[in-house]
């Protein structure tokens, strides 16, 4: 296997077999169902991905294209494997921390239900909250992509290591620390609003139906992200951050539109300020992880030999 995949591609395998044979155990264990037919299109998608990487990588050499679709494709396999134990781990139910969290908030001097109200009464700031909020994950593909036409395929590697560590950390915490968000804690009457946020109450009644048991079936398709603390949206925007440190003319835009969209999250997706702030934090530890492994597994490859082409993914700082 080495002479296609990296260390670090292994690690990356490795981390997207595990969380997809706890997924398929815990299912199966708990009686659960799930749809086999919403898997087609990865079956699909991210083996072509790999090939093309590899056709890239070993006759036609074009690293950064290699690493592009490489990286694209483990991360849309973890994604999908992630966003089902995210879901699965919700029917733990767990003691819910939402009053410790409101507490932070109010500590800081945030009034959620001021803010909610003040973005949902305003068509146009609402407009543009749902833009950022929406622009999260156009903004990690763009990134890797970018950061590979700017022949820097190292921060490509990392940031999808980095939101592979970030993931599992943040649901291993919402597991066992579970909170439904503040839009589901102060429950405000949408029928009247101005702005629609993107996540309402319906949208986080799928948090309920796991926790209740009434929800037993799951689906890739139209599957939910219900990781409210700490909020995951919040720890991606920081970790693409984090991948342009050192590019002052990428990384300060980067960093004015990562506010914004930081800024949207208790709105737009309905969580407390506190989900925001340890999502952020996350974000660091998690990049800090990331480098620190991605220096001993180039080092791996050094030792066993693998070609310059190769360690274009996997080169450290």
């Amino acid at each position: 296997m080495s002479e296609f995949f990296s260390a670090e591609d292994r690690v990356k395998l490795a981390i997207i077999a595990g969380v997809a044979a706890i997924d398929a155990i815990w299912i199966a264990v708990a009686g659960y169902s799930f749809d086999l037919s919403s898997l087609i299109r990865l079956v699909i998608i991210v083996p072509l991905l790999l090939g093309v990487a590899e056709v890239y990588r070993r006759w036609r050499p074009m690293p950064k294209f290699a690493v592009m679709t490489r990286e694209t494709g483990w991360l849309l396999a973890f994604s999908a494997a992630a966003a089902v134990l995210s879901n699965l781990v919700v029917t733990l139910d767990f003691p819910r921390i939402d009053d410790q969290l409101v507490a932070f908030d109010r500590w800081l001097g945030f009034d959620w239900q001021a803010f909610y109200g003040a973005v949902t009464s305003r068509y146009v700031l609402g407009i543009l909250f749902s833009a950022l909020y929406f622009a999260a994950l156009p903004v990690i593909a763009f990134a890797v992509i970018g950061l590979s036409a700017m022949e820097r395929t190292d921060r490509a590697s990392e940031l999808i290591l980095a939101a592979m560590i970030g993931a599992l950390i943040a649901i291993a915490i919402s597991a066992v620390l579970p909170s439904s968000g503040g839009l589901a804690y102060f429950r405000p009457e949408e029928s009247g609003l101005v702005h629609r946020p993107i996540v309402d109450l319906a949208y986080k009644q799928a948090f309920f139906d796991l926790r209740d048991g009434a929800a037993t079936a799951f689906s890739l398709d139209g599957i939910k992200g219900l990781i409210a603390f700490p909020s995951y949206h919040a720890t991606l925007n920081v970790i693409v951050l984090l991948a342009f440190r050192g590019m002052p003319k990428v990384f300060w835009p980067l960093f004015g539109l990562t506010i914004g969209m930081l800024a949207t999250a208790p709105v737009e997706g309905g969580h407390h300020l506190a989900d925001v702030v340890s999502g952020a934090v996350l974000a660091v530890v998690s990049v800090w992880l990331a480098v620190l492994w991605r220096r001993r597994l180039a080092g791996e490859d050094v030792a066993a030999g693998v070609s310059p082409g190769m360690l274009a993914a996997t080169r450290p700082e």
